[in-house]
């Protein structure tokens, strides 16, 4: 039974060695690419009117659910570690919001970045050093602001997971795609030509804690947020979306009914590990 989707419009464009070929793909891709935008922007719109005319109903939802649902805490060890292998060894850094922070999981060797860690150290033998830079509750704005305190990222793999609270926050599209392209600027500027890769906006629309009317806005913002990610990630040749998205079935959620269980990062670790391999592996053929 396949438990993740898969789109494969997400794969990157091939350019064709005629450099004509690649004016006219590029013109096309331009084209097509502002008036998705246009389009877009247009939904978003028309998505801000609606949601002001039931904002009453929707807010006082908002506010009963934010009183209903658990507070789960994160990993109190440090957001760090090492899996020890025979070859050359890797570093990798999971940068994010509470699905990269484990909220809700008892140690950080259980969270994304750990399992995925792990799982590329049985994979490929290699010594894999992880850690940890995400919060509880961040928007795109404040992982950039995080990303800036940092001196340098020091991986050669970058996982990025980002997108639920600004879906929680109704963060307008517009916002949305300008701190999308200074997140992917301050990556690849404090880092040195790293893998990375992004997941998925989490599917909110699904989340088993929240319930009509309040479900379809933030399923419709989700739908909006993730279309441009999708189009930022095609702009940029050297940015990756993870192939799979999110579990939407409850028993791959905790009990708050919004943030992934244990099963749920173990199959999304195993497919950022296995398409990690992949792209390193491409990288290093076209290298020779």
């Amino acid at each position: 039974m396949q438990l993740w989707n898969t789109d494969k419009n997400y794969n990157k464009w091939r350019f064709s060695r005629n450099p004509a070929h690649n004016d006219l793909t590029s013109y096309s891709l331009l084209r097509d690419s502002t008036l998705s935008a246009a389009f877009h922007y247009l939904i978003s719109l028309t998505g801000y009117f609606l949601i002001g005319c039931f904002f009453p109903v929707l807010y006082l939802q908002g506010m009963w659910l934010r009183k209903k649902v658990m507070r789960l805490l994160p990993p109190q060890d440090p957001p760090e570690g090492l899996c020890p292998g025979h070859k050359q060894g890797l570093k990798i850094i999971g940068l994010g919001e509470s699905t990269m922070a484990g909220v809700g999981i008892p140690k950080h060797s259980e969270t994304l970045t750990g399992l995925t860690a792990s799982r590329l150290n049985a994979m490929t033998d290699r010594s894999i050093e992880w850690k940890i830079l995400a919060e509880n509750g961040l928007t795109i704005e404040q992982l950039n602001e995080l990303i800036k305190n940092q001196d340098h990222l020091d991986a050669e793999i970058i996982m990025v997971a980002i997108g639920g609270n600004d879906v929680f926050k109704l963060t307008s599209l517009w916002k949305w795609e300008k701190q999308l392209k200074h997140c992917l600027f301050l990556l690849q500027t404090k880092s040195r030509d790293p893998l990375i890769i992004f997941s998925h906006v989490p599917p909110v629309g699904h989340f088993p804690a929240i319930q009509n009317p309040l479900r379809l806005a933030f399923g419709f913002w989700r739908y909006l947020l993730q279309s441009s990610l999708n189009r930022v990630i095609q702009s940029n040749l050297e940015v990756h979306l993870l192939d799979e998205d999110f579990p939407t079935i409850r028993e791959y959620f905790l009990e708050d009914g919004i943030h992934p269980a244990p099963l749920a990062y173990r199959l999304w670790a195993e497919a950022l590990a296995r398409q990690s391999i992949k792209l390193l592996e491409k990288h290093k053929q076209s290298s020779t």
